[in-house]
């Protein structure tokens, strides 16, 4: 590093050479400053100045010091107040800004002690500090410079002064007679008519201590100074403390205009501001703002004007005196040239003054507003004290575009049309602004993918050209990029008109001819043809590969190419959904009928596109009897035919057949007929010949592929297959006698133990027929051989007519129910019928009634009754179809009352079901009243259903039951009732379980054994009245509510009904001596001096309690009337009862208890304390007179002074000191007010001097010094004294004293000098004694314990009444309270 710029980061402790080495330009002044400023010196000088200063101490050396690069080793040492060891200062390496100049680099130690902030400024070798407030004290900074062993040291220190010179605050406000005072700081005009009262703020902000201020006048602003007040009339200055003093100046007049001059003074300098009062208002218009919505507004407003329209600007000067004059002027353009505006034409402009000459009010009138009249005006108003011009009123219009509408096709025109746009294309849009005025700017703009509005600028394809009114947006090449929407925006000052244009293409569709082999579940877009052989729920969905805007897409069907179209709808499982060009197709469990051609349709106001999707699957034949693919026996001379058609598939294909040569067979072919259909061809072998015989095929083909099937047909002998004669399985046979017969192909109800037989007669077999049995049991799906079984009877017989009948015989049971086929076989084929063996389900009713009597988990059988008295149970109702087969479902209803129909089930979380073979259960849990009623099951199968069994879930009554206690009727049973005797009592009992109902019939009130009369609401359901007239029972009953249902008793609440006993109302007044009555409400607190009468009244809330006492006790003791202390004067309606007790002294205070009895013993008893007082003054050990107070006679003991003030008291003399003064000394300078004068103030005690505490105590201690010198005569003398700050008080207590530093410095170097140049002025005082207290007078007067709880009781140390600073002072010392 060059330059001298090393940031040392270790500190070097280097020894000087034995000779020593003076490489260090060094200074050797001693630097006193007053100021806050700033401060240059070299390291060696010293300097002393306020907290704040910025101080710059330059480090320069000479090149021996340098080493090879040019540089010293340097290190810096820092000593803080009162330390010797330094802390070493260590800069940073890197500085705040690379770009400053010179650089600076930081300290980076985080130590307390370092005072301010401290930075290093390369590369002209300077150190930095910015004291702040918290430096006070003296501080030496060190710096070392050398080379390997050679070093110099230099040392500086700096003494930083508590404190600051004054500082005022100013402002340069103009102030004028809004109200009759004005009020403002220094630097401030005011303005004046006459009469007003000013007040002028001045302020020292910064001052420490806080400037005096002192107050001087120049006459006109250019007299000489004279101080204030002086004699200049209706001035007042009041000095409020913490440097702030307010000039006033009242009935303001010509003989107060001129400058006003606060001058502030501290210890350590001065500073002075001025105020400026003239006579005279200079003008002020106020003005407007903003938009105005009305046609009159003041002048600075703007407004949007129609044509045609007449306005009004309004200039209004309230402030001005003399009135000014107010003119009128006109510009196009906000920034001018104005011209001058006069009445003629659409002007009309009218100006009046106001009253007493003070003040203008013009107005600026514009008829007709037109074109012309558009533009900037504005109000000048004139008088001899100023000139002020208002801001401008803008009359304008608002923009409007000229839109346009359509679509344009050769690719111009204006925004609001929408533009058919080929790829590479040119599109030119115009934006016209037909109104705006001022003209108005343009903004162009497109929605971009997200639908966010971006900027267009002029670039790339986009040229923008604007003229004035009108903007123009040039697209040119256009691709897809440029295809969208675009905004043009026309603003001025009095809004925005938009209009939107739409540049885009024809909706296109997707087309194609391949194909898709679809998967289940998956999405493919349209223009394909979709092969379905392997899935059949999936969605094709439409998209426009081309169209801006995106088109929406609507869809039909056909089911050829070219065939007729229809709505697709759900018919097979097909549903579309047009959602723009996103629209779907959804298939779902796709079949026959829903296959053909999907056509997709997709527009925009541009054009359309449409485009089909083929949905089928490839070919696959038939099987079965007479199809293709069987093999056929076919007698010589005999005909055959075989058809082939399609079980799936489509497009239905050709069907192309060849006869065992090869050779294609059409309907020309000798020997053959082929019949065609819809996707059906059947060919038929015409009196087979032996060339005939052999293997025939069918083949098709579609879109999706091929197919081919083949059948062999051979020569067969004489005979037919079998064909059994089948019943109508609709029959359902039923046992006579224990015995059913019936034909295969009908069903057989039967019970246990019935004989059944099935017959099986072949109508067709020509040779014999084989017939075997099968059955497969309820449940199952498969079926076993029975033919051999022994438990079945089987019969078989050849018939008259060739044909085979056969019986089987069995006995019905659970192992011979189910499935019966029967299988009739020859040589030419087979044939086959089943019969269905059971019986209908039957239930069993248990007939059960259960009581549960806990909340638990129970499992019943079905049928009959539970009684869930404890609810929150969970209940399993077992069902179980005993004989029902085959397979049965159950089926639940449910009811909530004992008629009408059944319904579903209650939707209830708590209520589930399963079945489980025969047996069916049905759940609830934690079941309550709301899910009682009755449940019926059934079960049911092919044979019919059972008997339908009914369970009644249910519990007896409940009640609801009231709590609280109920004074006004009606009430609920459960509540206490509070009656009086005139009163008609009312008690309504619920019955809240609806299941069974309760019999009303039987509910019952009853009293004791007594059964009371009731009534059922005709309004409320399940609702029972108990009412009588006038209360009629003794003091107190109890009354009971009972229910019944078929379930049982209900719950049985009660009420109690007590009559009404007495309440005394009850006083809240608290206690206070000497108040404005002696009487007090029972309960309340009652304080008087002694030998006071007073009265206590007890009165009663209730009036209708009858026959009660009153009795009056005093300390728990009866009180008699016959007494002479006391009397007592109840009413005559007993509501009312007055104690008076005469001339209460000590032992009349106490608890005074009004207690009353009723006939029903019912008693209630307040009280009231009553306190009585004496007051007295005293003299406290330290002579100072105090008030006592003696509360009931106790010991007396200190209150508030003013307590006795108020009453006709002795008073002793307590302090016989008081204060001596002498004269006043001689002014120490009569050449300016900066004089002191002296005298001797002493406390004189019974004819001694003693200790100003003394004194102190009944009055403050008269000055011993104050200013003194001709007022109004500012000084200028070359040197003055400084007075620091005082220290703190030598002792806490007792006799002490404080010093401070007193110097003579220069007034104009500010520099420390010899204390011989201010012998001739006054030097203040440099140590004072300090106003303390006694060192024993804060003690306790009682015990600390007691004083604590004193304390607490009398919420803190500040109690008057109490004195409990006086009597605690220790205590709250303690506290800091």
């Amino acid at each position: 590093m060059r330059g001298g710029v090393l940031l040392v980061t270790a500190l070097f402790i280097l020894g000087s050479h034995a000779g020593g080495f003076d490489f260090i330009v060094r200074g050797n002044e001693d630097i006193v400053t007053s100021e806050v400023g700033f401060n240059e010196f070299n390291f060696g000088s010293n300097w002393r100045g306020p907290a704040q200063s910025t101080v710059y101490i330059n480090y320069r050396y000479d090149e021996a010091a340098t080493n090879e690069f040019g540089e010293p080793d340097q290190s810096f040492q820092y000593y803080p107040p009162g330390e010797t060891t330094p802390i070493p200062l260590t800069f940073s390496l890197i500085p705040e800004d690379f770009l400053a100049d010179p650089l600076v680099f930081p300290v980076i130690q985080n130590d307390p002690r370092i005072c301010g902030s401290i930075t290093k400024r390369a590369p002209i070798n300077q150190i930095c500090i910015q004291g702040d407030t918290a430096c006070n004290g003296g501080y030496e900074y060190v710096v070392t410079v050398g080379v390997d062993n050679l070093v110099d040291r230099a040392r500086t220190n700096i003494e930083y002064i508590g404190g600051n010179p004054p500082v005022l605050v100013q402002s340069s406000e103009v102030l004028r007679p809004t109200s009759n005072t004005l009020y403002g700081k220094l630097g401030a005009t005011f303005q004046v008519s006459g009469s007003e009262t000013v007040l002028i703020n001045a302020t020292d902000f910064q001052g420490e201590p806080r400037g005096s201020i002192e107050w001087f006048f120049r006459a006109g602003g250019t007299g000489a100074e004279t101080q204030l007040p002086g004699s200049l009339a209706g001035v007042t200055i009041t000095n409020a403390g913490d440097g702030q003093s307010i000039l006033s100046l009242s009935g303001v007049n010509a003989a107060h205009v001129g400058e006003y001059i606060a001058v502030a003074t501290n210890e350590h300098g001065e500073d002075r501001a001025s105020a400026f009062v003239t006579q005279g208002v200079a003008p002020f218009i106020t003005e407007g703002s903003g938009q105005s919505g009305s046609s009159s507004f003041r002048v600075g407003a703007n407004r949007d004007v129609n044509p045609g329209e007449t306005i009004t600007i309004r200039a209004e000067d309230s402030q001005s005196n003399p009135s000014s004059t107010i003119t009128w002027s006109y510009s196009r353009s906000e920034s001018g040239p104005y011209s001058a505006i006069t009445s003629g034409g659409p002007y009309s402009i009218s100006s009046s003054s106001g009253s007493g000459n003070v003040g203008t009010d013009s107005r600026l009138r514009i008829s007709n507003v037109g074109s012309g009249q558009y533009g900037y005006y504005r109000a000048t108003a004139v008088n001899p004290h100023g000139t002020v011009t208002s801001s401008s009123s803008l009359i304008g219009r608002s923009p409007q575009l000229n839109l346009g509408s359509g679509i344009e096709t050769d690719g111009n025109g204006n925004i609001g049309s929408d533009y058919l746009a080929g790829i590479g294309s040119t599109v030119t849009i115009r934006a016209q602004d037909l109104t705006g005025f001022p003209t108005s700017s343009f903004r162009w703009q497109r929605f971009n993918s997200l639908g966010l509005l971006t900027d267009i600028t002029t670039g790339g394809r986009y040229r923008i050209t604007t003229n004035g009114a009108n903007s123009e947006l040039r697209i040119t090449g256009v691709t897809p990029s440029e295809l969208g929407t675009y905004r043009a925006t026309a603003s001025n000052a009095f809004g925005d008109s938009t209009g939107e244009s739409l540049v885009g293409t024809p909706s296109g569709c997707n087309s194609g001819s391949n194909i898709v082999r679809v998967n289940n579940g998956a999405t493919y877009e349209s223009g394909a043809s979709f092969d379905t052989t392997n899935a059949n729920s999936f969605r094709i969905r439409g998209s426009d590969p081309t169209g801006v805007p995106t088109g929406t897409s609507s869809f039909q069907y056909s089911r050829t190419p070219s065939g007729p179209r229809s709505a697709v709808n759900g018919a097979y499982a097909v549903t579309a959904t047009p959602i723009g060009a996103a629209g779907t197709i959804d298939f779902f469990n796709l079949v026959d009928g829903a296959y053909g051609y999907y056509h997709v349709t997709n527009s925009n106001q541009f054009g359309s596109a449409e485009c089909s999707n083929l949905v089928g699957s490839q070919l696959a034949f038939r099987t079965g009897s007479g199809q293709i693919g069987q093999n056929y026996q076919v007698a010589p001379g005999s005909s055959q035919a075989i058809t082939a058609s399609f079980s799936d598939g489509f497009p239905y294909g050709e069907i192309v057949w060849r006869r065992p040569n090869g050779q294609i067979i059409t309907s020309s072919t000798p020997g053959y007929t082929i019949a065609l259909g819809n996707g059906v061809s059947q060919l038929v072998i015409n009196s087979a010949r032996s060339i005939d015989y052999g293997t025939y095929t069918a083949t098709a083909s579609n879109t999706f592929g091929s197919v081919t099937a083949s059948s062999v047909v051979s020569e067969t002998v004489v005979g037919m297959r079998p064909v059994i004669e089948k019943g109508n399985p609709d029959t359902n046979n039923t046992a006579t006698g224990g015995v059913v017969r019936g034909r295969i192909g009908e069903s057989f109800n039967v019970s246990t133990g019935d004989t059944v037989t099935i017959v099986v007669n072949d109508t067709a077999g020509r040779e014999a027929s084989s017939i075997r049995y099968f059955r497969s049991p309820p449940g199952s799906q498969r079926f076993v051989d029975i033919t051999d079984n022994p438990a079945y009877t089987i019969t078989t017989t050849q018939g008259a007519d060739g044909f085979t009948d056969s019986t089987i015989s069995f006995t019905a049971g659970p192992d011979t129910y189910g499935t019966f086929r029967a299988q009739a076989s020859n040589s030419a084929g087979s044939d086959g019928a089943i019969s269905q063996v059971g019986r209908k389900p039957r239930i069993e009713d248990s007939g059960s009634f259960t009581v549960i009597r806990r909340v638990e988990s129970r499992t019943l059988d079905v049928g009959g009754a539970i009684n869930n008295i404890v609810e929150g149970s969970s209940l399993t109702l077992n069902t179980e179809d005993i004989e029902g087969q085959p397979d049965r479902e159950f089926i639940w209803t449910y009811r909530r009352g004992t008629t009408g129909p059944f319904g579903a089930l209650p939707a209830s979380s708590k209520i589930f079901q399963f079945t489980n073979g025969n047996i069916n259960t049905l759940g609830i849990s934690n079941i309550d009243s709301s899910l009682y009623g009755e449940y019926r099951v059934v079960a049911r199968n092919r044979f019919g259903d059972s008997a339908p069994v009914v369970t009644r879930i249910g519990g007896p009554p409940i009640i609801r039951t009231a709590s609280g206690t109920v004074f006004s009727m009606p009430g609920e049973i459960g509540n206490s009732f509070i009656i009086r005797r005139d009163r008609r009592l009312t008690i309504k009992a619920f019955v809240e379980r609806t299941y069974p109902p309760a019999d009303p019939t039987k509910f019952r009130f009853t009293e004791g054994n007594a059964i009371l009369s009731h009534t059922q609401s005709d309004t409320e359901d399940n609702c029972f009245f108990y009412q009588e007239g006038e209360y009629e029972f003794a003091c107190s009953t109890t009354i009971t509510a009972r229910a019944e249902n078929d379930f049982g008793f209900s719950n049985q609440p009660s009420s109690t009904v007590t009559l009404q006993a007495p309440t005394i109302i009850r006083g809240t007044d608290t206690c206070a001596v000497g108040g404005a009555t002696n009487t007090a409400q029972i309960g309340s607190q009652l304080c008087l001096y002694q030998q006071t009468t007073f009265q206590i009244t007890c009165s009663l809330n209730n009036t209708n309690v009858p026959n009660f006492v009153y009795e009056w006790r005093f300390d728990g003791a009866t009180i008699s009337d016959s007494s002479d202390k006391y009397s007592i004067a109840t009413q005559a309606d007993k509501i009312v009862s007055v104690l008076t007790v005469l001339r209460g002294g000590v032992d009349e205070s106490g608890r005074y208890t009004c207690r009353v009895t009723s006939e029903c013993n019912q008693v209630d008893s307040v009280s009231t304390d009553v306190d009585t007082f004496e007051y007295m003054y005293t003299c406290n050990q330290d002579d100072v007179l105090v008030c006592s107070e003696s509360r009931n006679g106790g010991p007396f003991r200190g209150v508030s002074i003013s307590v006795c003030e108020g009453l006709s008291l002795e008073r002793p003399d307590c302090n016989p000191c008081n204060w001596e003064t002498t004269q006043w000394t001689q002014c120490s300078d009569t050449d300016c007010h900066r004089g002191r004068r002296m005298r001797t103030v002493q406390c004189n005690c019974e004819g001694e001097v003693s200790e100003d505490l003394r004194c102190q105590r009944s009055s403050p201690k008269p000055e011993g010094m104050e200013r003194c010198g001709p007022a109004g005569v500012r000084c200028n003398r070359p040197f003055a004294w400084i007075a620091y700050q005082f220290g703190t008080c030598s002792t806490t207590c007792g006799p002490s004293f404080r010093e401070r530093r007193v110097e003579c410095i220069s007034t104009i170097s500010r520099n420390r000098v010899d204390e011989g140049e201010c012998t001739q002025l006054f030097k203040p005082e440099g140590r004072v004694t300090c106003q303390t207290q006694e060192c024993d007078s804060c003690v306790d007067r009682y015990p600390p314990d007691e004083c604590r709880i004193f304390v607490a009781i009398a919420n803190g140390c500040d109690d008057i009444k109490y004195n409990t600073r006086f009597e605690c002072c220790q205590t709250c010392r303690v506290l800091g309270l």
